[in-house]
């Protein structure tokens, strides 16, 4: 009936303690942990009590507002209030003005042990054979030998970005094939930690995260792994800068074919 408060009692020592006296590490709300919602598959322990039962996520600033003490995230309580005003577990009558945050709810989900969403799933280990996992795709044919037709469809069906020559849809396509193996072979993040210290590595760590190229500014509308972002920024960016090998001036590598074919500084055959 008061599932948090039975895994207060099962872990009676470690976890509250720490909840209680966590005061310098940031809460979840903190964090805005809003924009990334958190699946209590990635939980490591606590998976019975960590659940917001609307959204089945870990609660976002847990909220209590009735007589049994259910905690919600606050805006999926907020939500459910807009349609009726009852709690959506117990059902006992309630109102947004009566909505608290549930701070030791809050501190102990803080505690919680979890792998990053980007980790290895729950149970996994070697397939049939002694084959690990998500083994490295085997390629039926190098990408420079497909027709561009065919780059178009692999990169599409892969979400990636269609447009560009035949050169540029190679290196796009090599590059997520190299992707596949991961940092040093490891083909999923190995980060463990605490819940509140999962947004802090999602945002500014974790090599498997998508990020926006470095070349952003430049006007490049591409997502690619963090691990990868520096490569792609310096050797397949189309908004790259390459500098023409005639004139040495820097410009764009989408634009640098088209200025080195009418470069005034290019050597050119005699008329005569």
């Amino acid at each position: 009936r008061y599932p948090l408060f039975a895994a207060v009692r099962r872990h009676s020592g470690g976890l509250l303690r720490a909840a209680l006296s966590a005061a310098a590490l940031p809460k979840l709300g903190d964090l805005e942990m809003a924009g990334v919602p958190i699946q209590t598959a990635w939980l490591e322990e606590g998976k019975d009590m960590a659940e917001c039962p609307v959204c089945l996520m870990v609660p976002d600033q847990p909220t209590v507002g009735c007589p049994e003490g259910h905690a919600l995230c606050r805006q999926c309580y907020v939500a459910e209030l807009h349609q009726r005003k009852k709690c959506p577990v117990c059902g006992h009558a309630t109102k947004e003005s009566r909505l608290q945050r549930n701070r030791l709810a809050e501190g102990l989900i803080g505690q919680l042990r979890m792998r990053c969403k980007h980790g290895p799933e729950e149970g996994a280990g070697r397939g049939e054979g002694g084959a690990p996992p998500r083994a490295k795709r085997a390629k039926l044919e190098p990408a420079s030998s497909m027709s561009a037709d065919d780059l178009r469809e692999e990169l599409g069906r892969r979400g990636l970005s269609t447009k560009g020559k035949k050169g540029e849809l190679v290196a796009r396509l090599e590059e997520h094939w190299r992707s596949d193996a991961g940092v040093d072979g490891e083909q999923t993040c190995s980060w463990r930690g605490r819940v509140c210290q999962f947004v802090g590595h999602l945002s500014e760590s974790c090599a498997f995260e998508p990020v926006k190229c470095p070349n952003a500014v430049a006007g490049c509308t591409e997502s690619v792994l963090r691990k990868d972002a520096a490569r792609h920024a310096s050797e397949t960016c189309a908004y790259r800068k390459n500098r023409c090998a005639h004139c040495a001036i820097a410009f764009e590598a989408r634009a640098l074919a088209g200025h080195e074919g009418s470069c005034p500084d290019a050597q050119i055959e005699c008329p005569n």
